[in-house]
């Protein structure tokens, strides 16, 4: 198992998940101005990225070069192999997560479909039919059809293309002409969603997110998505992959890695910030999480 010291800094940045308070990525794109961005990740199950419930605006793209990941999308958990490429849909609940700590390395675009407006017909037409479709949650390119061999030669291509707007473009167009294709057929793969459990969701995290800093309980968990405890639970293993006190845990170590990161504050004062009882209680967790101590993750950051 790759241990994440194998990351540059500037890889380890773009691939962290930044959030707002409505829970939507803050997207890590190239250029400001043009919403998009490619970069060649690693993953294994010492990273710290993954699991990490969220949504955005833009369509994702994940095609793996060697090893395999998978994505839980809406709760549903989709295995992608060398060779694969994933499609995921605008606004759709997901995370990332590696199978059997097994060693990955893979293309992630994040784009938005607006690129692809050139006229009111073309959205009305070709846009606006995908990206508001309940049902296409994700497509997946599997290894082997004809389609995907395409689909993969073009995210290499729009990862080649960094800085370069018109050719991004282009090949994001080429990208969504097999995007069309398959948003024709009937994948069958494709699980209803339940929207008002995804909403519960979404106002549960927005809730430990908010609050994160103080003494949470299950029950107020639980009812800042008018759930009972135990659906509270049901939800967050099916669309997390996690228990609500897991959740709250790791979304606490990831603000201690910012505080480790960018003060000087000590690991003490930094629990206490992040809602832990005790710096040893947060080191315990910081250990299991990420395989390395605070101080350790901080001296490594500052290297």
């Amino acid at each position: 198992m790759k241990n994440q010291n194998y990351l540059t800094k500037r890889e380890q940045w773009r691939a962290m998940i930044r959030q707002r308070d409505d829970r939507s990525e803050i997207v890590n794109y190239d250029d400001p101005s043009f919403p998009s961005y490619s970069f060649v990740g690693h993953m294994d199950g010492s990273s710290p990225w993954i699991r990490k419930v969220h949504w955005h605006e833009d369509v994702e793209l994940m095609t793996v070069l060697n090893g395999k990941m998978a994505y839980n999308i809406n709760g549903s958990l989709i295995e992608v192999n060398a060779g694969d490429t994933i499609f995921i849909n605008s606004r759709q609940l997901h995370f990332s997560t590696d199978v059997d700590n097994t060693y990955c390395t893979y293309i992630i675009t994040v784009i938005h479909p607006r690129l692809l407006i050139s006229s009111p017909e073309v959205e009305s037409e070709y846009v606006l039919p995908v990206i508001t479709d309940p049902d296409l949650q994700y497509i997946l390119f599997k290894k082997g059809d004809e389609d995907t061999k395409k689909i993969n030669y073009l995210t290499d291509e729009l990862n080649k293309a960094a800085g370069n707007q018109f050719e991004i473009t282009r090949s994001f167009f080429g990208i969504w002409h097999y995007v069309l294709l398959r948003a024709g057929e009937n994948l069958s793969e494709l699980n209803e969603i339940n929207y008002e459990r995804i909403e519960s969701l979404k106002n549960m995290i927005g809730f430990i997110k908010e609050n994160y800093d103080e003494k949470l309980t299950l029950e107020e968990i639980a009812a800042s998505g008018n759930l009972s405890k135990s659906g509270c639970n049901n939800i967050f293993k099916k669309y997390t992959g996690h228990s609500p006190n897991e959740y709250l845990i790791r979304y606490r170590l990831d603000k201690a890695m910012e505080l480790l990161a960018g003060t000087d504050d000590s690991v003490g004062n930094i629990s206490s910030r992040c809602g832990f009882n005790s710096s040893s209680y947060m080191t315990e967790q910081f250990v299991r999480c990420y395989r390395l101590t605070p101080r350790e993750f901080r001296k490594n950051k500052r290297n």
